[in-house]
């Protein structure tokens, strides 16, 4: 009977912020969007933290809009180091919305900065479920997920999906790099 091993590199498994969270729309008002860009930028300055803020503050944003502002804020927190207080804007939105995908991904994300894929890992299937926008990005990491779980068999073949699913991303390739597949 032959079986495949598979192995990763000892190199530390690490998602980069920029990869990792991606932002929700939002057509809410003018605070809300300006929000909305600052999470697609990463910008973790306590403005951007305090604009998102002011959106939910002072805009009559819908359940939706309010929800996705809450997640963008919460990237930004995230990016900023305040993990906790970025938590609970992501159990913010999933109260709003439980079928927010993003929500929960960030949520994962979070954890997977602490190297925690354990605690990761029911998140970031809670989002994959949910059918997420960028399909690739889940399943990169539920991939590392199960590399910092030790289960390499199972991070291969979610990051070779996350590669097939969007091929010209190169994260999931430098990721793969560090495997090797051996027949026995």
């Amino acid at each position: 009977m032959r079986s495949l091993i598979f192995a990763a590199g000892i190199a530390a498994i690490v998602i980069p912020l920029g990869a990792a969270q991606g932002a929700v729309l939002t057509l809410g008002g003018p605070l809300s969007r300006l929000c909305y860009q600052s999470a697609l930028g990463q910008d973790g300055r306590a403005s951007a933290i305090e604009g998102c803020s002011r959106a939910l503050q002072e805009e009559g944003l819908n359940p939706r809009d309010r929800a996705a502002t809450l997640v963008n804020r919460g990237i930004l927190k995230m990016v900023a180091g305040l993990g906790r207080d970025a938590d609970t804007d992501f159990d913010a939105a999933l109260a709003i919305n439980p079928d927010l995908a993003d929500a929960w991904l960030n949520k994962g994300f979070l954890r997977l900065r602490r190297g925690d894929g354990r605690e990761a890992l029911p998140l970031l299937e809670q989002g994959i479920s949910r059918n997420p926008e960028r399909q690739a990005l889940a399943f990169f990491a539920r991939g590392v997920a199960y590399e910092q779980m030790g289960e390499f068999r199972s991070a291969y073949v979610d990051l070779k999906r996350a590669h097939q699913l969007e091929p010209r991303w190169s994260l999931p390739s430098e990721y793969l790099e560090r495997y090797q597949v051996v027949r026995r």
